[in-house]
């Protein structure tokens, strides 16, 4: 494939989204939108992509993709003047545009896309979708397999309004002949914004051919609107989950559990409702995810159950054959293969072998108030209710802890360790009033 450039354009001022982060920058399945439009075209481009963006997103764009190219719209006059900002920083003969409020569109897409640019030896190409209630998108008017002009919502006739064929505004185009052409678009519209789809008819009166793909609808949906985010998380959300259960998963309830962009579950599998999935969690077969249960950046091996209730924070991996029971969180840690850690624990900043059984409502105590301290539990052990660990300390192998003991040294392996003060029962001295 030739050389592409790849301008991605995030100059908007997300006046619509009411919300105190960008549109852009807000989550989809785990992942910022533009993460997901700058995955797309890195795929196209690598390190040949430019970002058209404001003045109040540039830093944060600028540190996020740092092999990136970045120019400032400084006045919003259309997505033609954007292009024309990024000029200086273009490399390559052919220029790919996208948007960076939309994150669903597809690799796939993308690849039709071009594939019809190089296969039609066209100067350009644009992805068009069917929408059958076109309210508000320009409608492309054709002939044959080329688009000849895109007529504006506000500017159409009666009998354009009827076009179905819509334009998503993601293009390809010759740079030579992009740039020969810019300055022939005007702002002669309300808003008095020079918009790059008038480059179709001004291309088509020279009779040079822009040809067209039809991609799904679903792909082209912009997130302008926190109730447009919803939408687009939803569709986005039964992708993923579609997928997850194609691979022999069953996800009860899948309207009420919420998946990540790279989230990875195995053959086997069960996941019940309210669970929630966050970024890095690898699940391997045969596990049972009970309801209410909230996983991030873990790895939980094969025929273990965690909950129904349980959190798995970051940095921790859970063995074969391990129990996490009802309300137990556990982060920063290593779970041996067939341990148990009962309701209501826990476990922070340790390592746990094999074989173990950590009783309800153990902690492991690992802040002093200056730093994290870690906890060994080695394998083979016994460890009562109620039980707090205050770490630094290892377990030996095959010691028992009593219930309700304070651990605050080291026990050796083989041994049994209680702390308890005596038990006092005193009569009452002072008579019930009723």
């Amino acid at each position: 494939m030739k050389k592409i450039s790849t301008v991605i354009l995030a100059a908007g001022k997300s006046s619509r989204f009411k919300h105190s982060k960008s549109k852009i920058f807000n989550e989809l399945a785990g992942l910022p939108i533009i993460d997901h439009v700058y995955n797309v075209a890195f795929k196209v481009s690598k390190n040949d992509i430019i970002f058209v963006c404001n003045k109040d997103n540039y830093n944060d764009l600028k540190n996020k993709f740092i092999n990136a190219k970045f120019v400032i719209q400084n006045k919003q006059n259309g997505t033609a003047d954007a292009i024309n900002c990024a000029k200086k920083h273009l490399k390559s003969k052919n220029v790919l545009i996208l948007f960076g409020d939309v994150p669903l569109l597809s690799s796939k897409s993308i690849n039709k896309l071009i594939n019809s640019f190089y296969n039609n030896k066209s100067i350009g190409s644009l992805i068009a979708f069917e929408n059958d209630n076109p309210y508000g998108y320009g409608r492309i008017k054709i002939k044959g397999k080329y688009a000849t002009s895109i007529v504006e919502e506000i500017n159409a006739t009666p009998i354009e309004r009827k076009i179905t064929l819509c334009n998503s505004g993601v293009m390809i185009c010759n740079f030579k002949l992009l740039f020969s052409n810019l300055d022939k678009i005007k702002n002669k519209n309300i808003k008095k914004e020079k918009y790059l789809p008038d480059l179709i008819s001004i291309l088509s009166k020279q009779k040079k051919n822009f040809t067209y793909v039809s991609c799904p609808k679903n792909e082209m949906l912009g997130v302008n609107s926190i109730e447009d985010l919803i939408v687009v998380e939803k569709i986005y959300q039964n992708h993923l989950k579609e997928k997850i259960i194609k691979n022999g998963v069953i996800i009860q309830q899948p309207e009420t559990v919420t998946v990540s962009y790279d989230s990875k579950v195995m053959k086997g599998c069960t996941i019940e409702p309210f669970v929630f999935l966050k970024p890095n969690v690898s699940i391997k077969n045969d596990v049972v995810i009970k309801s209410n249960s909230v996983l991030e950046g873990c790895l939980i091996d094969t025929k273990s159950s965690i909950g129904p209730s349980a959190r798995i924070r970051p940095k921790t991996s859970i063995g074969k054959m391990v129990k996490i029971g009802n309300f137990v969180e556990v982060k920063n840690s290593q779970i041996g293969d067939r341990t148990s850690v009962s309701h209501l624990s826990y476990i922070g900043d340790a390592k746990i072998a094999k074989d173990t059984n950590i009783g309800a409502g153990t902690i492991t105590c690992n802040f002093n108030g200056k730093k994290k301290n870690k906890t060994i539990i080695e394998k083979g052990v016994f460890i009562g209710s109620n039980c707090s660990l205050i770490a630094p300390l290892t377990i030996g192998a095959n010691s028992t802890i009593g219930a309700g003991s304070v651990v605050t040294e080291s026990i050796p392996p083989n041994h049994l360790a209680l702390e308890r003060s005596k038990m006092k029962i005193l009569r009452k001295q002072r008579k019930n009033k009723y």
